[in-house]
């Protein structure tokens, strides 16, 4: 993915271009890919960045004019004016500053907390040679995931674990925590990753080495605690500042050269981000299968915009196969294969858009019926916050995960140790939250834990093809409805009146997940939903008397049963599976018969995680 990279170590190392070379090619998967790398010549320090040639077209990296500092950088940055006419009024001269050139003066004029100065998505590495100190910084929300390790006198960095890998001194070492966890969450929590000495670095957050006194060191320049609460918000006054921030924030992001594109489907969040954006055409693309829910209303809110759409059909499940080993190249296991859906479409998406913006999670950030559960709002006390988030990250955030009679049965021999572990993590990691707001600690614990360690790894393929940009992440907009009483934000009310007052056109067509309308109008919005009710309650009697269309663009249960079946038989139980010692192949074989015999809903993601976690293992382990 692309990011930045490199190693800094307290002794010289030998070949340290090479090294470089290595670390670059390995994370190389397209022939667009660019790669650059620098390296100190006493062979100290080495830094490169990887993009696919859309940002940051011009060399890097970039050096301060006594030649003392040297910085690399992936991403962009928003609302500089300011920030210029500060840096001018310092001296520097920002006469046609690129990104990375705003950055050093940045560093230069304010010190190694520069990034709280900056708004933006973004991933900066830089090295000082005057004060023999190395700076790694991120935005607010660390929308460029970055890994690191320290071991053996020294640093490396890169966008993807098997940059840091290919350093033939690392030793891999399994975390059998984040095997718990992966198990019973589908992802993993906080920054750890599959290997022990390996961390995802930190949203919001400084890294300093200092190589004079041998010291690495994490702090954050920002946190969410940072967010103020405003007591009495009226609820038109809040429709109307959502509405004013949305539609600015789509509409800079829309600016530039590029060609812009939006995945859409029959959410919410996507529909809003093209009914927003002013210039048109703009491109819009769906997937899934023919009768999905996400295929039909997408083809009319394309319609209603006036986009220019394509539409990727989903006939069976042969993509999934066709994509396995690219998707697990690109997101390392940290996601599974049944949330690939949209990496076979992104060939064409190359072709027609540079850039899109995302409605990745927007419908968390503005508001949902878990905003103001009262098990969360109003817990007791904090015993009974853990005890419901750890069933809602388990059983409800994605497809159901193993219970925990099933891990007691999941492991076998020296992974017996494995039970428990999940759970004692999950209430280690919650134990951060627990100072925040009662009213948005749940929130900021899903958003890190769920939002950033699972669905942000859809992001993280697509940037393999085309640059992204996230409007529900503006720093305004975040700030301003995080501030707000969780009950005006809560079972999406205040979505739905921020789409009524901006784009009304798009608030009577339905809703993908429920399909009802997602207007603010409630005469309008009970009636329609009365008639959607009836005609299933008619179907469910007397059969298909009314349309009917599929929840999901893919069906991925019944892929498993049929076309895929023969491929994951390969992963479950071949010799090497069986052989490693972690799983208990009476288990297997048990749900497996259980998924195949048709007669239990959902047992798929108790199954993808196994199959995954094997297929990470003989990529980056064995």
């Amino acid at each position: 993915m692309s990011g930045v990279f490199g190693i800094v170590s307290e002794q010289p190392l030998e070949n340290m271009m090479t090294r470089m070379e290595r670390m670059g090619q390995r994370m190389s998967h397209r022939p667009w890919y660019m790669v650059e790398h620098w390296a100190t010549p006493d062979h100290y320090v080495g830094l490169g960045r990887i993009g696919i040639g859309v940002w940051n077209r011009e060399p890097q990296p970039v050096s301060s004019p006594d030649g003392s500092v040297r910085l690399v950088m992936y991403g962009e940055f928003y609302q500089t004016e300011m920030l210029r006419h500060r840096l001018a009024e310092e001296g520097f001269d920002l006469r046609d500053a690129s990104y990375p050139e705003l950055a050093l003066c940045a560093y230069r004029a304010f010190g190694s907390m520069f990034a709280s100065y900056l708004e933006g998505v973004f991933i900066i590495a830089l090295w000082d040679s005057g004060r023999r100190r190395f700076v790694l910084t991120n935005d607010r929300f660390g929308l460029c995931p970055t890994f690191w390790a320290h071991f053996d006198s020294r640093l490396v960095f890169a966008p993807e674990v098997k940059g840091i890998l290919s350093d033939p001194g690392f030793a891999k070492r399994l975390d059998k925590t984040a095997l718990a966890q992966y198990m019973r969450f589908q992802h993993l929590l906080g920054e750890r990753t599959f290997f022990e000495g390996i961390q995802m670095f930190p949203s919001a957050s400084v890294m300093q080495y200092d190589l004079r006194a041998g010291l690495c060191q994490v702090e954050p320049y920002w946190s969410l605690g940072d967010i103020p609460a405003r007591e009495s918000v009226a609820f038109d006054d809040a429709v109307a500042e959502t509405g004013y921030l949305l539609r600015r924030a789509v509409n800079r992001l829309a600016e530039g050269p590029y060609r812009l594109g939006v995945y859409l489907s029959g959410g919410l969040d996507s529909r809003t981000i093209l009914g927003l954006i002013q210039e048109r055409p703009v491109v819009s693309l769906t997937y899934g299968a023919r009768n999905s829910r996400d295929v039909h209303y997408a083809r009319k809110i394309a319609r209603a915009t006036g986009s220019d759409h394509h539409w990727c059909e989903f006939k069976d499940g042969s993509w999934v196969i066709e994509q396995a080993d690219f998707h697990l190249e690109l997101t390392e296991g940290f996601h599974s294969w049944i949330h690939a859906h949209g990496i076979s479409t992104l060939p064409q998406a190359r072709e027609l858009v540079d850039v899109y913006l995302t409605g990745w999670d927007g419908g968390t950030v503005m508001g949902h019926e878990d905003s103001i559960e009262p098990l969360q709002v109003n817990a007791v006390d904090d015993s009974a916050l853990a005890v419901r988030l750890f069933y809602l990250f388990n059983q409800k955030y994605t497809w159901p995960s193993i219970t925990g009679a099933e891990e007691h049965l999941l492991y076998t021999g020296p992974f017996y140790q494995v039970r428990g572990l999940a759970l004692e993590s999950f209430y280690a990691e919650l134990h951060k939250y627990l100072d925040y707001r009662p009213d948005v600690r749940g929130e900021y614990f899903y958003i890190r834990n769920h939002c950033g360690r699972l669905t942000q790894n859809l992001v993280t393929f697509s940037r393999s093809h085309v640059e992204v940009r996230f409007p529900f992440f503006d720093y305004n907009l975040f700030d301003y409805l995080y501030s707000l009483p969780a009950e005006i934000r809560g079972h999406r009310m205040l979505y739905r009146a921020v789409i009524q007052r901006e784009i009304p056109r798009l608030a009577f067509i339905p809703y993908d997940q429920d399909e009802f309308l997602p207007t603010s109008q409630s005469l309008i919005r009970a009636a329609h939903t009365l008639v959607v009710k009836l005609k299933r309650r008619v179907n469910r009697h007397f059969g298909s008397v009314f349309p009917e269309r599929a929840t999901l663009y893919a069906d991925y249960e019944n892929y498993l049963r049929h076309e895929l079946r023969p491929w994951a038989e390969e992963i479950l139980f071949d010799r090497r599976t069986l052989e490693r010692g972690i799983f208990n192949p009476d288990f297997i074989r048990s749900i497996w018969a259980r998924h195949q015999s048709g007669r239990e809903l959902w047992t798929i993601g108790k199954i993808a995680p196994i199959m995954t976690y094997e297929m990470m293992l003989r990529r980056l382990y064995d």
